[in-house]
């Protein structure tokens, strides 16, 4: 009868996503030991390996910085970065870092189209990906929060710790300045479209408005 591991993991979570990095690794590993003229016909599996790391990796970057990216667009790039590495980080942290600082190395460059470019249907478009994205980081935030993971005033107010009306009144002017001169846009599917009342103010929504 075998007998458990003297030490369990407290993170049974972090353990396998570790395993599972592993796995991706020795893929890659094995894409580079492949000679480089042929390396193209093994795109398509290490794409199916790597691209839920990226996924992944993008997601967290968008959240903790409030930003809004063409994804198809970011995770094509990146699965190209990742290719021309000489190998993989030792941990998914430690991808996930490298991810970060590239896309806002790149979002930050005003010369870069990341994060101001049309992508694919059904994401933000360029110009509106380009002013969300160079509003100030507060401002971002609510918006974001607001529109993006559509929380109500309530909950903005509540996450961001100011007062609701002070959240209604700084979502309509956020909102008002990223609109204005704005044509023929069409948020993405899935966004709350912020509803103004007559002082410029977001319409707190009522059970049944969304």
């Amino acid at each position: 009868m075998s007998k458990p591991p003297l030490i369990q993991s407290r993170d049974p979570l972090g353990q396998r996503l570790q395993e599972e990095w592993c796995t991706t690794s020795e893929a890659y590993q094995a894409f580079l030991n492949v000679p480089t003229r042929e390396r193209f016909q093994h795109l398509g599996v290490l794409f199916e390996q790597l691209c839920p790391w990226i996924e992944r990796a993008i997601r967290g970057v968008t959240i903790r910085h409030f930003i809004i990216l063409p994804t198809e667009m970011a995770v094509a790039r990146l699965f190209a970065k990742t290719c021309r590495r000489e190998n993989l980080p030792k941990s998914h942290v430690l991808y996930q870092i490298w991810v970060e600082s590239s896309i806002l190395r790149d979002v930050a460059n005003p010369k870069d189209e990341l994060g101001a470019t049309n992508g694919a249907a059904g994401e933000p478009g360029a110009r509106l990906q380009q002013r969300f994205n160079r509003l100030p980081y507060a401002d971002r935030a609510l918006l974001y929060l607001y529109m993006v993971e559509r929380c109500s005033v309530r909950e903005v107010s509540g996450y961001t710790g100011i007062p609701q009306a002070y959240a209604m009144e700084n979502l309509g002017r956020i909102w008002a300045q990223v609109e204005e001169g704005l044509e023929d846009y069409d948020l993405p599917n899935g966004w709350k479209t912020p509803v103004l009342d007559t002082g410029g103010c977001v319409r707190e929504e009522r059970e049944g408005d969304i």
